[in-house]
């Protein structure tokens, strides 16, 4: 007998399912898709436990006929196509005559649905595949899904899920991007029995952007309307100040399709080259048209990947479109505008790094001594109070100083005495030397503006100053963790933001850590939040820009708060606030830069694992030079 044979139907179905139903927002998608081409103009999401015990998606749709009821439930029954040459001029969201089937079988179904014709609706149950119960009831015009205990038969599948709230997130930005796509139609989302969206659903794209975005989006938005020879482009295209870290906010609908393309995503960031700096990608909210039979939606179970006939054309076409609405808008306010609305708290306050160095050229064009005549640290710059917080300022590292005065690790760390001619006392551990924090340096230099070259004894450290300082700054916040002295630098005035739903979400799932390392941050109504002090280490930076950006690296960490996913972002707030490569820095800056790493316990990597320090004994370099053999 071989061993080849054909898999029942539950299996089958099973298989399929996988592909088709990944998580709770899988089965939201579809249901939506299923609402949307009934004609629906208002859809309900409410979930419970992120969808994994419970969805219910309402519609005022068309309704089913009770005829068809069973039906929909098999494996490719479908209403929307008839033939093959039905694939290449589709229009509907859905077609392939999946979703029902693979939802049935993974999951306990009930549906309602009654069309206006109807005197009575009917109510379907359909557990795991098998009908349970068909039956006439009263009910409203449309359709009902209430989904229950998603993955019950299939707990390899169900233990694979995360936490509810990083489960309810994916269905929040799901629906977030329904909303604004079908501004026509009006969205409710309800998680826990809380209101999360809802929009008015009255046809303008613009009040929908703002209802799920906010009113910093909407009001940096630039209308575009392109009609080419390939395809129509309508939407929105944002500012290069609405700008994120990800790619979260770059939407692209494909004849009311919302797709991932590869080809989109770079059409549209080579049209924003010029405008944004780099690892930045901008909003887009773009609808396009195109002629069904130049594209390919039949890729995949999910309908999200998408292939165009004509790629180099369209990617083309789509960039210039994008760079010619760029090019006709203004981009840039005016000098009188920024002057008066400018908020101090944007205005870059020099650091000492930045002080010295232009002090220095000051210095060398005018023939003098760097350090004959100091620039004074407060000359015009905004006011900012320096705010220490915790169980004691006993054995704090930041200093308490007078407003306006500029705090660097130049200023706290301790600068030992320089004699090169005592020995440098070290500890050798294996391979390494631990330097101490009263080692004897002699500086030597400084080369390709980003490593140092000290000599100590009879070796030589080379020293990434990018490095070095990334380090120091992680070491801090760790011990405002740690202890609970936070320092912070208080705004004035303070920063007000308005968020997105998910970057909501992200801040208050992790706002207790935020304010754990210096952020205080202060509901403003709405989705309005002001941000009244930041951690002294980023108060030169634009605290605005990088607090969402920290937002965004929260957002996509799962929803539980993992200590290593706030120390990955400590991480990443201390790379930020370092002093970069290629920047020319003073030997005085340098000598304090090296005194407070190497009083650190363990200087020799940054946090994200690269070397702070290498070294060279003069033996081995004599070796090199083959003065010794």
């Amino acid at each position: 007998m071989g061993v080849i044979r054909v898999l029942d139907p539950d299996t089958i179905n099973r298989i399929a399912a996988g592909e088709v139903i990944e998580r709770p927002a899988s089965i939201v998608k579809e249901l939506i898709e299923n609402s949307l081409d009934s004609g629906a103009k208002n859809i309900t999401v409410d979930v419970q436990n992120g969808g994994i015990s419970f969805i219910r998606v309402t519609d005022n749709g068309s309704g089913f006929m009770k005829d068809d009821i069973p039906t929909a439930f098999l494996r490719h029954a479908t209403s929307k196509i008839r033939e093959e040459a039905d694939l290449r001029r589709i229009r509907s969201l859905g077609f392939r005559g999946e979703a029902l089937s693979s939802i049935a079988s993974v999951a306990k179904v009930e549906l309602l649905t009654k069309r206006e014709e109807d005197f009575l609706g009917s109510r379907y149950v359909i557990n795991g595949g098998v009908e349970t119960v068909f039956e006439d009831i009263g009910c409203p015009n449309g359709t009902t899904f209430m989904i229950r205990d998603l993955f019950y038969n299939v707990p390899a599948r169900r233990k694979f899920l995360k936490s509810a709230v990083t489960e309810a997130g994916y269905i929040n930005e799901l629906v977030n991007r329904f909303a604004v796509s079908a501004c026509d139609v009006s969205f409710s989302l309800m998680s826990q029995g809380r209101t999360i969206l809802h929009t008015s659903g009255n046809g303008n794209r613009k009040d929908a952007v703002y209802s799920v975005y906010g009113r910093e989006i909407a009001e940096h938005l630039i209308p575009i309307d392109y009609h080419g020879e390939l395809l129509s482009v309508k939407g929105f295209i944002g500012h290069s100040m609405i700008s994120r870290g990800n790619r979260n906010l770059e939407m692209f609908f494909v004849n009311g399709r919302g797709v991932r393309s590869n080809l989109l995503y770079k059409a549209v960031e080579d049209a924003y080259s010029t405008y944004l700096m780099q690892h930045k990608y901008p909003f887009t909210l773009l609808m396009i048209d195109i002629d069904p039979d130049l594209i390919d939606v039949n890729i995949h179970p999910t309908k999200q990947d998408v292939r165009f006939s004509s790629q180099e054309e369209v990617c083309s076409e789509l960039t210039g479109a994008v760079r010619e609405t760029l090019h006709d808008s203004v981009l840039i306010p005016s000098m009188e505008q920024e002057k008066e609305e400018r908020p101090k708290y944007l205005e870059r306050v020099p650091e000492s790094f930045e002080t010295n160095r232009l002090q220095a050229r000051v210095s060398e064009n005018a023939g003098e001594s760097l350090y004959h005549s100091p620039v004074p640290v407060n000359n015009g710059s905004p006011v900012f109070e320096t705010t220490v917080s915790g169980p004691s300022d006993e054995g704090a590292v930041f200093p308490k100083e007078a407003p306006g005065h500029q705090l660097s690790f130049i200023e706290e760390a301790h600068i030992p005495e320089e004699n090169p001619k005592e020995s440098a006392p070290q500890e050798v551990e294996g391979d390494f030397v631990k330097l101490r924090s009263d080692i004897q340096f002699r500086i030597v230099g400084q080369v390709f503006k980003t490593y140092w070259i000290i000599e100590t004894g009879d070796r030589m450290y080379l020293i990434d100053q990018h490095a070095a300082h990334e380090k120091i700054n992680y070491e801090r916040f760790v011990k405002a963790m740690n202890t609970g002295e936070v320092y912070s630098q208080n705004l004035l005035p303070p920063i007000v933001i308005s968020l997105t739903i998910r970057e909501e979400e992200a801040l208050l799932k992790y706002k207790q850590e935020l304010e754990a390392i210096g952020f205080v941050i202060e509901h403003f109504g709405g989705r309005d939040y002001q941000i009244c002090a930041v951690p002294t280490v980023l108060y030169r930076m634009d605290a605005r820009d990088y607090f969402l950006s920290t937002l965004d690296d929260l957002a996509e960490g799962n929803a539980t708060v993992r200590p290593e996913r706030v120390y990955e972002t400590l991480a990443s707030m201390s790379c930020k606030a370092a002093i970069k490569g290629n920047q020319w820095i003073s030997e005085t800056e340098a000598k304090h830069l090296f005194a407070e790493l190497l009083s650190l316990d363990n200087p020799f990597h940054c946090p994200h694992g690269r070397p702070t320090i290498i070294t060279m004994t003069k033996q081995e370099m004599e070796k090199k030079f083959k003065r010794i053999l």
